[in-house]
């Protein structure tokens, strides 16, 4: 920045310093000499860089990746924006630097060679901005000497200071001048550079374009905020590369948050509003947001606004998959409607009863029953202090309503549920992920305690009533019995006066149960007593006391019955449905403390169980059925089915545990617990963790029954290859679900670990090749970390020497693997070695292998394969 310096002494020697730093910033080795700068046109001198110019490399600083030049171009645009303010008060009105400049920058604006192109076009933009905010100066400063000199001028003669007139002229004439000449260099700029580049075949010089545009419209309106200048806005609404297109949005908010625009953007508003509509579905998210930010701006400062047909491009935005986009939309409905909301209050009401009002009419408008966590999601961000107004929310609902069934109560239960899940959980719905998953931290979980306590506090003596008022219909009490599920139920016991509101829970639940018959409401009850049940509650005596007495109730009511049921074939789905919903989740298993009730077991048949294996593949884990739906559905669409998808394979997840279906039918659903992780994590993640708890032994050998299927997929499918970085992908997450308690989990481990052995060294079968499967060790690994730390150096001895005798690891009566777990479960003298215990990990070499045949599970073994 020493370069006005060197300018003043030679402005030749000056001129030409700043036009080889400029080369060279374009990537450039070429250099300009005092005899081309004195005797070539700009033209030629382009000419003669570009062809010392290095074009075997498509890199150059503004592009070129990695650390060095990463902080390049604003480095360059900070350069640029401190030469124009050091000259802004004389150099850049000699005639001579900037205008020379300027035209050399237009001329490699125009050059063939990218980085000329691009390079410079970024430095007359910059500049252009630079000039812009010189001439606003001297716009201010021209009009405050104008007044200056009109107050001086309007004075009499004896009263007018001796040459302050004629220097105040003086003064006047020269920001006159000055004024001229920016104009002339920023017409020339805007005309020269802007006017081709703006529509450039490269996406960033036209992005750059594009935002510097915004600036001048916004730094100095009085000279581009017209049509004329504005339209280029508009075009580039259309442009193909969604960075172009948001960096217009963008500076397009920067206008219509500005009232005094308004007045000139009404125009360019009637011409272009149907596009700024349309792009609320742009392919881009990021756009779609900025876009619904823009309208909302529109929808507030334009006298006319937006039209209620218009803001419906908007409003089913609120149910979207992408959380910034559906969080812009709930905004834009909260503004939208605040002002209606008030408009509804009533005087004896609170101040959000209104804004309920409000909202359960869009909800029942919008068509997207079933979405209200959607709906709450997106207006968390504006609207929480509203959402969370338990109060007014509860007093509506105890209110005196007609006999006729009220639509608008079953929303604001559904509304209310969602909102105490979100305020509880504080985690967005079923798709709408947030990016990458942090762990809590403990001020974080204190002041969750806190907002369950609070929620906790207020709905406790109110939910009986509730219960109470709204047990008739089914949709409604189901939801109202996932209330206490978000409570601190510790509350129950710790807080006086609160013992006689579990009782009237306690009974209200009980009444439910005997009256409905209804599918979900029975799963809703099965899960609340689950919960209430608890043996870490202490009130928990007292409610297994309570539902104790009433499934006797119902045994004795049951039994009354039996003959009947067992009559007719729908007195049997009657049972299965009623009975064993309710019987299953008061653990009371009936079947077996009634051997007659045996006959009403229906087990499906071999060829029904693989029509339904069958029916994971095609309907469940299959991507066909998405990517229809990316051709054109809805977003609403595309949620209904996942959420289909999801009920049907949690179905098929508790045929399994209720044993309906042998726990091996499980491995279906694990082999796809690490690719559909997004869509169907959870639900295996707790059928792996469910059949654990019903049998630990058999659940280990079912993962590694899976595993060993999928590596025998693997080896039919490419017998040349063996590839396990995908089935070690999935051991990896299968073993992480097993849990942190060693020793629980010893005997599940090593039954896990001995088939899994069994399968890698397996006498091959008859044209098969030797040790086909010994690669299955490096998936096997992937559980060694269960084990207790002596029990892995003992299977670390034992897998050494299987390694090094591998056709003699498995002789008929070798107890080594078949010996029952006794302190540690492998004997770790059989194995002798002076060598440190190795890590529990593949060391064999790979051997080309076939097909790994499976036999089907047998009495003996159920889960051996081979």
């Amino acid at each position: 920045f020493c370069l006005p310096l060197h300018y003043k002494q030679s402005r030749e020697a000056g001129l030409l310093v700043l036009i080889n730093f400029l080369v060279r910033s374009c990537g450039c080795k070429g250099v300009v000499s005092r005899e081309m700068l004195d005797s070539m046109q700009n033209a030629e001198i382009i000419g003669k860089l570009t062809k010392e110019f290095n074009e075997d490399s498509v890199n150059y600083p503004l592009c070129t990746p990695g650390p060095q030049l990463k902080h390049f171009k604003a480095g360059l645009c900070e350069f640029v924006r401190v030469l124009v303010r050091l000259c802004q008060h004389s150099l850049i009105y000699d005639e001579y630097l900037f205008p020379l400049l300027l035209a050399l920058l237009t001329g490699l604006s125009d050059s063939q060679v990218r980085a000329f192109r691009h390079t410079s076009t970024l430095i007359a933009m910059k500049v252009m901005t630079g000039l812009v905010e010189v001439a606003v100066v001297v716009s201010v400063q021209l009009q405050t000497t104008q007044r200056q000199h009109d107050l001086e001028n309007s004075k009499g003669p004896h009263d007018q200071a001796p040459g302050r007139l004629e220097e105040l002229q003086a003064t006047v004439c020269e920001l006159r001048e000055n004024r001229e000449e920016l104009s002339c260099m920023m017409n020339a700029t805007f005309r020269g550079v802007f006017v081709h580049r703006y529509r450039d075949q490269l996406s960033d010089i036209r992005a750059t374009c594009i935002e510097e545009l915004g600036m001048w419209l916004q730094k100095d309106p009085e000279d581009f905020l017209n049509d004329g200048c504005i339209k280029y806005l508009g075009w580039t609404l259309y442009d193909k590369q969604s960075p172009v297109r948001l960096r217009c949005v963008r500076a397009l908010q920067a206008l219509y948050q500005e009232k005094e625009f308004i007045g000139r953007l009404e125009l360019f508003t009637s011409r272009f509003k149907e596009r700024m509509l349309s792009m609320v579905l742009d392919k881009d998210p990021e756009v779609a947001v900025e876009v619904v930010n823009l309208l909302l701006l529109l929808q507030q400062n334009t006298e006319e606004g937006l039209t209620e047909e218009e803001c419906g491009h908007i409003y089913p935005l609120v149910y979207a998959l992408n959380p910034a986009l559906a969080s812009a939309a709930g905004v834009f409905l909260f503004k939208k409607y605040t002002v209606l909301a008030s408009d509804h209050q009533e005087s004896d009401t609170s101040e959000n009863a209104g804004f309920f009002q409000i909202l359960i009419s869009f909800f029942l408008q919008s068509e997207f029953h079933k979405h209200g966590a959607y709906l709450v999601d997106s207006l968390w961000a504006v609207a929480r202090s509203e959402l969370r107004d338990w109060g007014t929310m509860t007093a509506l609902l105890l209110q005196e309503s007609g006999e006729e069934p009220d639509m608008t109560e079953g929303v604001l239960i559904e509304l209310m549920m969602c909102a105490v899940r979100q305020e509880a959980q504080g985690t967005p719905p079923v798709g709408r992920t947030q990016g990458k998953k942090v762990n809590p931290t403990m001020k974080n979980k204190k002041v969750q305690e806190q907002v369950r306590s609070r929620i906790t506090s207020h709905f406790i003596p109110l939910l009986p009533r509730l219960l109470a008022k709204y047990s008739p219909d089914a949709e409604k009490v189901s939801l109202l019995l996932k209330a206490p599920l978000y409570f601190s139920l510790e509350m129950y016991s710790s807080t006086a006066g609160l013992e006689k509101h579990l009782d009237l829970l306690l009974s209200q639940v009980s009444g439910i149960i005997e009256k409905h018959t209804d599918a979900t409401v029975l799963e809703a009850c099965g899960t609340l007593v689950s919960t209430l049940c608890d043996d870490r509650y202490t009130f928990s005596p007292r409610t297994n006391r309570a539902f104790s007495q009433l499934m006797d109730g119902l045994t004795e009511h049951f039994n009354a019955y039996l003959s009947d049921l067992l009559q007719v074939k729908s007195s049997q789905m009657f049972y299965e449905k009623h009975a064993h919903t309710i019987l299953s989740r008061f653990q009371a298993d009936s079947a077996h403390v009634e051997p007659d009730l045996q006959a009403l077991v229906c087990l499906p048949s071999d060829s029904l169980r693989s029509e339904m294996a069958s029916f994971l593949l095609d309907y469940i884990f299959s991507d066909s059925e998405a990517a229809e739906l990316d051709v054109g559905r809805e977003e609403a669409m595309k949620i209904t089915l996942l959420q289909r998808r999801r009920n049907q394979l949690a179905g098929y997840c508790k045929m399994v545990l209720y044993g309906v279906l042998d726990l091996t039918a499980a491995t279906n659903v694990f082999k796809h617990y690490d690719k559909y992780f997004k869509d169907f994590g959870d639900i295996i993640k707790e059928t792996v963790s469910k059949s654990k708890v019903i049998d630990p032994v058999r659940s280990a050998r079912t993962v590694c029954l899976c595993l060993q299927q999928m590596f025998s997929e693997m080896l039919a499918e490419e017998p040349s290859q063996q590839d396990v970085g995908a089935i070690r992908n999935l051991a990896k997450r299968l073993a992480m679900s097993f849990g942190v308690d060693l020793r629980r989990l010893l005997s599940g481990v090593a039954s896990l670990l001995r088939d899994g052995v069994r399968f890698a060294f397996r006498e091959p079968a008859e044209g098969e090749e030797q040790q086909a499967n010994v690669a299955f060790l490096e998936i096997l690994s992937e559980f060694s970390f269960k084990l207790l730390q002596q029990d892995r150096v003992h299977f670390g001895y034992f897998h050494l020497g299987l390694v090094a005798d591998k056709t003699k690891a498995f002789v008929p009566g070798n107890n080594l693997l078949l010996s029952p777990v006794r302190g540690s479960w492998l004997d770790g003298s059989s194995v002798h070695s002076s060598l440190p215990p190795p890590a529990f990990t593949s060391t064999a070499q790979r051997q080309p292998a076939s097909r790994a045949a499976a036999s089907e599970p047998g009495s003996e073994d159920e889960f051996s394969l081979g």
